[in-house]
Order: structure tokens, then C-alpha cells, then sequence
């Protein structure tokens, strides 16, 4: 839970700074865009001037968050540099990771002692000025929900939609064991604010284009599996991606698959980036620890969800990475 000197923080931040920027990390998830967009109409309701920038830009999926404003910006040096030395703070939400920052890590790093960091993530690195982390909520939704009601503000029906979309993703829509008491106790609370739980599944997880499907059946037809069953592997290579017109689709969700494995306790995603680095993607069921696994290659996240980005040729990368995983997953009872 966030302690007293959390809210007092968040408390000084709002009645003394007028002009926010809220940013997150690279390729922003429902959680990410959710915060943002949550904590940017509570900014704006208390009459400040906000701006979202991020290094990439919103997803298909989650675009229809900011319909109502804020609406996030993909970071343009020309547009945006000026914005970062005139405002009074930056809010780092979803990441405490500067190696996650993507384009806007140089901005951020530089403007460190203005910057004020909301988290669910074990933090790595912390440069910030001031932190309200929490690893015990399963979102950082929640947390800029407890900030912003402590605060005496009841949501709107936008920042609720926001709010709750970012609480449902980062649980896969409270499937997954992070799910709490307290997270479904916001969420009953953010549908008697207006979120529409079936609107907010089927924006995000029904809009699937042509190209992600073919991908999909593409990549799942190369599973292998390894450790006796156990651990899932998926690659998905560029040459792949262009001949099914994917480029830039979100493929994070080709593990829920790979995990629906009878036996499968570790997934893994393995996709070749343009430019030379591979990103790899692990879920894990139960007690099965990915971040500690991420974490060795220098990727960081959850306990049963992490990510990791790495040079080198795709070959190794596998090989590297499923010669850990799999040792992993050889240990599940």
C-alpha cells in the first residue's frame, strides 16, 4: 500500500507544479497508456496543463483510451525538447527503468531531480526525485487510483474507462495470480465511475488485424517445446513478420497461447527486431520466477511476465535463452 509520505508527496507535487509531462516506457501496454491517460484527466480537472510523450506511439488496441483526451504524443525532438526544460515535473508512470525509457531516456535522465516516479515494478535503478513504488499492487493503475482518490477527486467516466483497462491488461483480465482482493475492490469501483468491461475487452483484445493473425498461425506453428513439455518456445523472425505485412504489430499476446500448452509452465516469445537486436517475451504459471530469469540478461518486470532485449544474432539468442529456461522450467514440481 502507498504510505503516508507517498500521498503526502503526490500532494505537495500537484499544488505546486502547473505544467506536467507524463511519460513511460518504450512500446506502451494498456497499464502504461491506462495511468496516463487516468492520472492526466485528474491533472486536468485541478486545472493544470498536461502533456503526454512517449517514445512510441499507442497501439490500435489502446487508442481509443485517449479519445476523450489526454492523447499521447510519439516523442519529436523539435516539438517536445523545449517541453521538457519548461515543465515544472515529469511523472514517470509503469517503469523506473531509465534503459527503458527508449528515445525519451536522454530527456528524462536529464531533467532526474524534477521527475517523479509511480510504479508497480521492482525498481532497478531509481534516479528520480521523488518515488511512490509499490510492488505489492498488480498495477499501476491502481496506484494512481489510490493517489488521485486520496486526493478527493472521484474519476470520470473517461479516467475510469482509463484506469480500469490498465488494472484488467497488467491482470490478464484478472486471470492472473497477481489479482487481489484490492485490485477487484478498485475495479468494482472504477464500473460505478462508467467502465464498461465489455468494451474495454473487446477494444483490446478483438481488433486483431489480418496481419497478427497470420503472424499468429505462423509462430505457433514453429512451437517447440523443451524440458519435458514444460517450456514453450515461439520465434518469430524478420522474414516472417514481412511476409505477413506485421510490421509493428503487438505480438505480447502469442504467449497466453503458447501457455494454454497442456504442461506448459514457461513461455517463451523470441522475435528478431529491426536493427540487429531480439526481444524475447517470457510468461511463467505459479510460483516460476521469469524476472529473476530477465533479470540475469539485463530485461526486468514481473514474477510471471518479464521482457528482455538483446543483441546479438537470433540463433544465440535462443540458444542462450532457452538453455536458462528451460533449467527453469525443469525445476516446477
Amino acid at each position: 500500500m502507498i504510505d503516508e509520505r507517498g500521498h503526502r508527496a503526490f500532494g505537495e507535487l500537484v499544488s505546486t507544479g502547473r505544467v506536467f509531462l507524463l511519460v513511460t516506457h518504450v512500446n506502451p501496454d494498456g497499464d502504461a497508456i491506462g495511468s496516463e491517460v487516468g492520472l492526466g484527466r485528474f491533472l486536468a480537472a485541478r486545472g493544470r496543463e498536461v502533456r503526454i510523450i512517449n517514445s512510441d506511439p499507442t497501439s490500435l488496441g489502446l487508442g481509443w483510451l485517449e479519445a476523450d483526451g489526454p492523447a499521447a504524443e510519439a516523442y519529436d525532438p523539435a516539438r517536445h525538447d523545449a517541453l521538457f526544460v519548461a515543465a515544472d515535473a515529469v511523472v514517470l508512470l509503469d517503469n523506473s527503468a531509465p534503459d527503458r525509457l527508449g528515445r525519451t531516456e536522454p530527456l528524462v535522465r536529464a531533467h532526474a531531480d524534477k521527475t517523479f516516479c509511480i510504479d508497480h515494478h521492482p525498481a532497478r535503478e531509481t534516479l528520480w526525485g521523488r518515488n511512490v513504488i509499490d510492488t505489492s499492487a498488480c498495477a499501476t493503475a491502481v496506484l494512481v487510483y489510490e493517489l488521485v482518490t486520496a486526493a478527493g477527486w472521484a474519476p470520470d467516466r473517461a479516467a475510469a474507462e482509463a484506469l480500469y483497462a490498465g488494472l484488467a491488461t497488467d491482470t490478464g483480465f484478472f486471470r492472473f495470480n497477481s489479482t487481489s482482493p484490492r485490485a477487484l475492490r478498485i475495479a468494482a469501483e472504477l464500473l460505478e465511475a462508467g467502465a464498461d468491461p465489455t468494451r474495454s475487452y473487446a477494444e483490446v483484445y478483438e481488433r486483431n488485424s489480418p496481419a497478427y493473425t497470420r503472424l499468429l498461425g505462423r509462430a505457433l506453428a514453429g512451437l517447440t517445446l523443451e524440458a519435458g513439455g514444460r517450456l514453450g518456445i515461439v520465434v518469430v523472425t524478420r522474414a516472417m513478420v514481412e511476409e505477413c505485412a506485421a510490421e509493428g504489430v503487438d505480438t505480447s499476446e502469442v504467449t497466453t497461447h503458447v501457455l494454454a500448452v497442456e504442461g506448459v509452465c514457461i513461455a517463451a516469445l523470441i522475435r528478431e527486431l529491426p536493427g540487429g537486436s531480439v526481444k524475447v517475451s517470457l510468461r511463467s504459471k505459479g510460483l516460476l520466477d521469469v524476472q529473476a530469469l530477465a533479470t540475469e540478461f539485463g530485461g526486468g518486470g514481473h514474477r510471471n511476465a518479464s521482457g528482455i532485449v538483446l543483441s546479438g544474432t537470433l540463433d544465440d539468442v535462443v540458444r542462450r535463452v532457452t538453455a536458462r529456461a528451460a533449467a527453469l522450467a525443469a525445476s516446477a514440481p
